[in-house]
């Protein structure tokens, strides 16, 4: 909580992506002379070998292995040493003590926080729980709408475009968890 009990967004870990500046050093250090190690193709667009924003993911063999670099549709170029892309996650450690009444957690993925900062998430939660409405579902409306507006078009185009190309280049999956931190560490199961 911030200055007269307002709730303060307080980020628990970085962005794994191509856009985050101490991992565009990382992977530079990791592969020198791999000129192509990420490419930016805009000002919210940053990808490792120019195919994919995350730098940590669970998934994208590819670019783990050079094995699995001879698929269709998925063969990234010389030059090519793998890996660029780390499964190890980012692990932030806090106190249950310091969680009081109130204090909530957010897990959503990229495509949220290429639309939304972190306070206004905090806020859109804030706004749902007092109108008793599910603030997941809030800030997934929210980034959609912000996205619509970023390239011109209604929020109803958006979601009538279909799953493709076309719709990803607007925006990236939203998917959003919103946990009651207090509720959940004083309830008698926990």
């Amino acid at each position: 909580r911030g200055f007269g009990g307002a709730f303060r967004a307080h980020r628990l870990t970085m962005d794994l992506n191509a856009m985050n500046t101490s991992e565009q050093e990382r992977l530079r250090h990791d592969h020198p002379g791999e000129a192509d190690i990420y490419r930016c193709r805009g000002p919210y667009s940053c990808y490792v070998k120019g195919c994919l924003q995350p730098t940590h993911s669970l998934g994208d063999a590819y670019l783990k292995y050079a094995y699995f670099n001879n698929f269709p549709g998925r063969v990234v170029p010389e030059p090519y040493r793998p890996p660029y892309i780390r499964t190890a996650p980012q692990i932030t450690r806090r106190s249950k003590d310091s969680v009081g009444p109130g204090d909530f957690l957010i897990l959503a993925t990229d495509g949220v926080w290429d639309y939304l900062s972190d306070q206004n998430a905090v806020d859109l939660v804030l706004r749902a729980q007092k109108r008793g409405s599910n603030p997941a579902e809030a800030i997934v409306e929210a980034t959609l709408e912000l996205a619509a507006g970023r390239f011109g078009v209604t929020r109803e185009q958006l979601l009538a475009m279909p799953p493709g190309r076309q719709r990803r280049r607007i925006h990236d999956d939203s998917t959003v968890i919103v946990i009651d931190l207090h509720a959940a560490l004083t309830s008698p199961s926990s």
